[in-house]
């Protein structure tokens, strides 16, 4: 199988990423060169075109010799475009944290939590049935004690730069999270987006129940969202940009036209166009072929 790679950094040409990734997909068995013009014409960033005859290269195993050398890769099938549409995640991808373990620590159950959280971005539990759980074990909690964890997102950097860029070149923008919406509404004020699909606990005098809202937003949902926004601007999936991280987010990821994960998870490093681990979530715009002039914030 060939491969194109576009080595993505966010201060300009790197030659040097180009030799050492040349090296190490030699090591693993493939052989590249740079493409003829040297460049991304929208990005200035080497363009590697690799041959694997032996078909010794997959995703994941790319993912892994671009973190191991510090650097963003974008498996490009086809040249960069625009995305028209952008669908994220939120917890740890638009912002750092799963915040039911933030919660949770706050209420001294973080590990039973935070298990449950794991095992589930992993792929090993049902998304549904881990939420409904996390919430049972909520169950008792302040809505003022959400509302004041929400002084406490951290964004990840670009997350704003991201959303804000697209919209301006005509994107719509949607935050798709199996979180809880009272975080969500405040994420997508800071970077945003045009819309939030998102998960409601049930509260009862100011307290929450255990019990959630139905339906639960979880990852066919998050699918769905897609498709249905690609319906209504009349584009085809492939003109999407979906950004995730984990088990949750595999449907929608599988999708699209722009797979990026932030740091993502095995499960999803398997799929992604693009997994950064170097740098922020401007690299999404980069793979997109978008230059820095036209960042927003940047």
């Amino acid at each position: 199988m060939d491969w194109r790679l576009i080595l993505i950094g966010e201060n300009g040409p790197t030659p040097k990423h180009a030799e050492r990734m040349t090296e190490a997909l030699r090591v693993a068995g493939a052989t590249s060169e740079i493409a003829s013009g040297g460049t991304s014409e929208a990005s200035l960033f080497p363009v590697l075109e690799v041959r694997d005859p032996q078909d010794r290269l997959d995703r994941a195993k790319i993912h892994r010799i671009a973190a191991q050398l510090e650097m963003d890769v974008h498996i490009a099938a086809r040249p960069p475009a625009e995305c028209k549409l952008l669908v994220a995640d939120m917890e740890a991808t638009i912002i750092e944290d799963e915040m039911l373990d933030l919660l949770a620590d706050m209420r001294g159950i973080g590990p039973a939590v935070a298990d449950i959280t794991a095992r589930t971005m992993a792929g090993e539990l049902d998304f549904s049935q881990s939420l409904k759980a996390r919430t049972k074990l909520l169950a008792g909690t302040s809505e003022n004690l959400l509302r004041e964890l929400c002084g406490r997102i951290r964004y990840t950097p670009g997350a704003k730069a991201l959303v804000q860029t697209m919209r301006t070149a005509g994107a719509k923008t949607v935050l798709v999270t199996g979180g809880y919406d009272i975080f969500a509404q405040v994420v997508a004020r800071h970077c945003g987006f045009d819309e939030v699909v998102s998960n409601h606990p049930v509260f009862r005098d100011g307290v929450m129940t255990g019990e959630l809202q139905l339906p639960i937003c979880n990852a066919r949902t998050k699918r769905e969202q897609l498709l249905r926004y690609c319906g209504e601007l009349g584009i085809g999936p492939h003109s999407a940009c979906c950004v995730g991280d984990g088990a949750n987010d595999v449907e929608m990821l599988q999708s699209c036209g722009l797979a990026v994960s932030y740091k993502g998870k095995p499960v999803v490093q398997k799929i992604v166009d693009l997994n950064i681990t170097n740098g922020s979530l401007i690299a999404a715009l980069y793979a997109q072929g978008f230059t820095a002039a036209r960042i927003a914030d940047h």
